[in-house]
């Protein structure tokens, strides 16, 4: 019985560590975070795995592609908000288009698109010449920024000093048009004045009367016409400088030409008022001819050293323009044009 119990004991000693053969209980280990810092450092720090010529790529093409799609983005956004400021333009009375014109194109506080900006001409230009709506108006497919009418059409465009200049073509006589344009008028909406160029309208008076490229009656039409336009224009606000084709009020103004009315003219002119018992034609002066019409209308006629004249014109109460004036008396038309003209 003893022998078998050393055998016992030696098998228990050869499995069991001598410094453990006592099994005492031990109080758990309580850890410090110093402690633990000092193994985590003793742990293995994992390598860094490289990345890919293939990764860096994705990654590049990626951000490029974000950053296109933000700029796609942004054109967008203005895209809509130019065409919903178009649509706003369609709905704007005379004054919001005047408003937006001067912020467009006078201050630069707004900055919009060229169609935005063209389709602002457009329906401000239209407004300024809307009584040609009765004259079948409409915007021309042909021209470039013309309005079409039934018997002349109205070129416009922005100068470089804002102003809109408005130029006019008329059929000729055998319904064919001239192919210049001639100017007619400066609109500044800035200052709210428009200038009539007188030149334009003694254009017209030579082309009929010494070329015969217009009748009388196209004349008369284009003035009338004008005349409601110009009448628009004031009851928009605009002032007009005393001009040769307001009708509005009578003809009291000088006009000076620059050249010396021929002694042949002033002999036809002569002529003619001696054969009329309503006119007459007198010298008041040196070199100074008084011209009596009927209704007390007079033209005075004074040449000048420097080979230059004046007329002063007075329809005493009747409101002509001055198409309308030669118009009715078309012998004193050779008194504003000279051959070399």
């Amino acid at each position: 019985m003893a022998e078998e119990k050393k055998k016992i004991n030696q098998i228990y000693d050869a499995l069991v560590d001598s410094e453990e053969s006592n099994l005492n209980i031990q109080e758990k280990e309580i850890l410090h975070p110093e402690d633990t810092e000092s193994k985590e450092s003793l742990k293995a720090t994992p390598s860094t795995k490289p990345v890919s010529d293939s990764s860096l790529n994705y990654y590049d093409n990626r951000e490029e592609n974000y950053q296109d799609l933000l700029l796609l983005i942004a054109d967008a956004e203005k895209e809509i908000a130019d065409l919903k400021f178009r649509k706003v333009l369609m709905e704007s009375d005379f004054p919001t288009l005047l408003d937006y014109f001067k912020q467009i194109f006078i201050d630069e506080k707004l900055s919009v698109s060229a169609i935005a900006k063209g389709a602002l001409l457009e329906y401000f230009t239209f407004e300024l010449i809307k009584p040609l709506q009765n004259q079948e108006l409409y915007l021309s497919t042909n021209e470039f920024s013309t309005w079409e009418s039934k018997h002349f059409n109205l070129a416009y465009r922005l100068t470089s000093t804002n102003e809109i200049l408005f130029s006019f073509m008329m059929p000729t006589s055998d319904g064919k048009f001239r192919n210049e344009k001639i100017k007619l008028m400066e609109v500044a909406p800035e200052t709210m004045r428009v200038k009539v160029l007188d030149n334009a309208v003694l254009t017209l008076l030579k082309d009929c009367y010494n070329k015969h490229i217009y009748t009388s009656g196209q004349n008369s039409m284009f003035s009338r016409e004008m005349n409601d336009v110009i009448a628009n224009m004031k009851e928009l606000g605009f002032e007009f400088e005393e001009n040769l084709l307001d009708n509005s009020k009578p003809l009291d103004l000088s006009v000076d030409l620059h050249h010396k009315t021929p002694v042949d003219v002033l002999d036809k002119i002569f002529i003619t008022t001696m054969n009329h018992e309503e006119y007459d034609f007198k010298k008041i002066g040196e070199n100074s001819y008084l011209v009596a019409l009927n209704d007390h209308q007079t033209v005075t006629i004074k040449q000048s050293a420097d080979q230059t004249t004046s007329l002063k014109l007075d329809t005493d109460r009747k409101n002509k323009s001055l198409i309308e004036f030669f118009g009715s008396y078309p012998f004193l038309v050779p008194l504003t044009i000279t051959d070399n003209q």
